[in-house]
């Protein structure tokens, strides 16, 4: 029962370090989205090109971090005309360069996984267009797009939030309020039971799962996760984290939790950063795809995805390595959830109070409409 306790305890006090960097990053995700339409999307990415990519990450980080909003994104974008491997850019950056998964993984693993993570988004989606230039056959096009506009709904946020007018006109009218807190409120809605589920996991496992499963899965060097590992043991990091996101079936934000969970249980740099992007071949993710575009793009995709992240966090492993800014501290999720009078307490109290607002305002704009 102790067990059980300390389990809800760490993932409660994991969530508490992090509340007011995802409140506060939603809140700037509702924002933006109100400013940029699906069309104009469609409109500058219809074609491919070496810029094209570039152009649909940077919709994507300013897109929803919810993993299931961003495969209901990227189809609807392919479907108003977008070619396929920038919809394939825009799903990558939508789940790993938005701004509130960096905001959370620098509170709970410092600047640097920050900035490796964007580092991995941004490498993802450079291996996923040399890769898809090799190979993306016709006949995988031809069907994707078939299925995705077959599978196209008005549902969730795949509806589009914008409105016409200036920043200032938006920013300052009740309207752009009350669309920011429609979809503050929209974005909470699909991703609450992710993040309670991720840090949740992250809390059982790191109390119910021996160091020695960890050790017999992720291999570490001979003098211990303090030594440098050798190029096999970060290729087999990489390779194995995210066949463990798979099982995990969390989303993005539910990875985070995750990932400070295996640091802290010793697993390679490459390893955990690969794993921050495996929440795109999770097997609710990998199911998803096979009903918007059938099974047969969808293990195409799967199996790209895959190799662009384990490539991807191995490559982000030795430029750290190469400018010594890899991490060497690895403190307990006891130690990183230790609750006291600071500033995550005073920031979690005025962000709660400010997305208690935005949720007001939506709940009584639905009540009058």
């Amino acid at each position: 029962m102790d067990q059980i306790v300390e389990a809800f305890t760490t993932g409660a006090g994991m969530l508490w370090k992090a509340l007011w960097a995802l409140i506060f990053g939603y809140i700037i995700s509702a924002g933006i989205q109100i400013f940029v339409t699906r069309d104009q999307m469609a409109r500058v990415l219809g074609d491919r090109g070496a810029r094209k990519p570039s152009i649909a990450g940077s919709f994507g980080f300013v897109s929803s971090s919810c993993s299931f909003a961003a495969l209901a994104a990227s189809r609807s974008i392919l479907v108003k005309g977008a070619h396929p491997v920038n919809s394939i850019a825009f799903l990558i950056s939508s789940t790993n360069l938005v701004i509130e998964l960096g905001i959370v993984l620098l509170v709970l693993l410092g600047w640097k996984f920050m900035v490796a993570n964007f580092l991995l988004g941004i490498l993802m989606t450079i291996y996923a267009y040399a890769l898809s230039l090799m190979w993306l056959p016709r006949s995988f096009v031809e069907s994707e797009k078939e299925h995705a506009e077959k599978a196209q709904s008005d549902e969730g946020m795949d509806t589009d939030q914008t409105m016409k007018g200036s920043f200032r006109d938006k920013l300052l009218s009740r309207e752009g309020w009350d669309r920011i807190a429609r979809v503050f409120f929209m974005e909470w809605k699909m991703v609450w039971k992710e993040i309670l589920f991720g840090f949740t996991v992250a809390g059982f496992i790191s109390v119910f799962v021996p160091q020695s499963f960890w050790n017999a899965i992720f291999l570490v060097a001979d003098g211990g996760a303090q030594d440098a590992p050798g190029f096999l043991i970060v290729l087999e990091n990489a390779l194995v984290a995210p066949v463990v996101a798979f099982f995990t079936f969390i989303g993005s934000m539910g990875n985070v939790p995750l990932a400070a969970m295996l640091w802290s249980r010793d697993a390679s740099f490459g390893g955990v950063i690969a794993f921050l992007g495996a929440d795109l071949v999770a097997a609710t993710v990998i199911w998803v795809h096979a009903k918007y575009y059938g099974w047969q793009y969808a293990l195409y995709l799967s199996g790209l995805l895959y190799l662009c992240m384990v490539a991807a966090g191995i490559t982000v492993h030795y430029l750290f390595a190469l400018v010594g800014m890899i991490p060497t501290e690895r403190p307990s999720l006891q130690e990183m959830v230790r609750f006291s009078i600071d500033y995550t307490f005073f920031l979690n109290l005025i962000f709660l109070v400010i997305g208690a607002i935005l949720i007001w305002l939506h709940l009584r704009n639905a009540k009058e409409n």
